[in-house]
């Protein structure tokens, strides 16, 4: 993809221009998300914040909406520092990814045991969805990252 190519898509959907590191695997899942290619699964690395780094299988689905999402899960040992840190980390990298233009919420809590937290961004093109949960049968915490592009 030649750089002007990249950094006209960048802008259009609201990306700051940094096409290496986190920002641009997050690019490159916003891209998919709004492809009109069959839904896959794929294994890919992600940088994580905080100096993780891991490799995870990301899956793509479509909604009742026709929104097509990329779903990446990460798991740690049940409520660890580094799941914690990986969360924050993500949040923080996807707050300067997107920028200021992004709409941020926080979900409601939920009503059983385990720790669950959501953060959705908002921008032009779609929404990204940072979670923790802690998963209290399977002794483990997941952070995810979900993108989400436009209904088709």
């Amino acid at each position: 993809m030649q750089v002007s190519i990249l950094g006209s898509f960048l802008s259009t959907i609201g990306l700051m221009a940094h096409a290496d590191g986190f920002c641009g695997d997050l690019e490159a899942l916003v891209e998919q998300a709004g492809s009109n290619s069959p839904p896959t699964t794929s294994i890919m690395t992600m940088g994580l914040p905080s100096s993780l780094s891991t490799q995870t299988k990301c899956t793509t689905s479509l909604s009742q909406t026709g929104a097509r999402a990329v779903n990446c899960a990460w798991p740690f040992a049940y409520r660890s520092d580094e799941a914690q840190a990986a969360f924050d980390g993500i949040l923080s990298e996807v707050r300067k990814c997107l920028g200021a233009d992004a709409i941020v919420s926080r979900d409601q809590g939920v009503n059983h045991p385990d720790f669950y937290d959501l953060r959705e961004f908002r921008f032009q093109r779609g929404e990204v969805g940072v979670s923790i949960k802690d998963k209290g049968a399977l002794q483990q915490t997941y952070v995810f990252l979900r993108v989400q592009g436009l209904p088709l």
